[in-house]
């Protein structure tokens, strides 16, 4: 099984883990608790029309501003006080990967991940996968960034764990490999989270409570499948 970590742009024709961990993967698993499905959109507008469609709640950010007219930004602390059927959500990076991997291959199985969910989302990529998972970071304007690739080497290292429980050979890239360093245990990969320039802004804004459930390893088993336009429940 290959394993190999991609900046944005997907090239997978089988299992993608997409993670945005500060915040729009963190937000999503968690609103699944509470939520029958969560609508990724990039448009106010389109926020807007589905809100009248299903009387969904609307979360949402634009570099990490609240969005006008919208009920809470993209707070996975908010979203724990809300519940209903539809949770549409619009963020500047996470809600703009998922529809570019979708589009990057139509019969890609694409998954969300993040710290908080990434023992689950590594075993049920393990049961999905005929040869090949590919973790694609969102980043920053699809740039770089530190968290994400933190969020990466978690869940490699999941997968690595799961895989020899299972017996199952890998095949790790080198970015796949860069990224288990910098998770090389849970002291490194909270500093590297709670130190990088979105936790550092979020902080700033009053938001520490959203890095602090962003920092979380292995606390919920909710795997979100991302599948005709919608996020639900594996």
């Amino acid at each position: 099984m290959k394993v190999t970590v991609s900046l944005f742009n997907s090239k997978t024709k089988d299992v993608a883990i997409v993670i945005d961990l500060l915040r729009a993967s963190t937000t999503i698993t968690i609103a699944l608790n509470t939520f029958n499905k969560v609508i990724p959109v990039n448009t106010s507008n389109e926020a807007f029309e589905l809100k009248n469609k299903y009387n969904a709640l609307l979360a949402g950010e634009d570099n990490l501003k609240t969005i006008e007219g919208f009920d809470i930004t993209n707070s996975p602390k908010e979203v724990q006080k809300h519940e209903g059927d539809v949770l549409v959500l619009k963020t500047t990076n996470g809600t703009r990967v998922l529809e570019n991997t979708k589009n990057n291959n139509k019969n890609v199985t694409v998954l969300i991940g993040t710290g908080i969910n990434a023992n689950a989302v590594a075993k049920k990529a393990l049961e999905i996968a005929t040869e090949e998972i590919e973790i694609v970071m969102a980043g920053r304007h699809e740039k770089f960034n530190i968290e994400d690739a933190t969020g990466a080497g978690v869940i490699v290292k999941e997968i690595i764990k799961s895989a020899k429980d299972q017996n199952i050979p890998l095949e790790l890239d080198e970015t796949a490999l860069a990224s288990t360093i910098l998770a090389k245990d849970e002291k490194q990969v909270k500093e590297l989270i709670g130190n990088s320039w979105g936790a550092t802004k979020l902080t700033k804004l009053g938001l520490e409570d959203d890095v602090k459930l962003c920092q979380l390893i292995n606390e919920i088993n909710e795997v979100p499948i991302y599948k005709n336009n919608e996020i639900t429940k594996l």
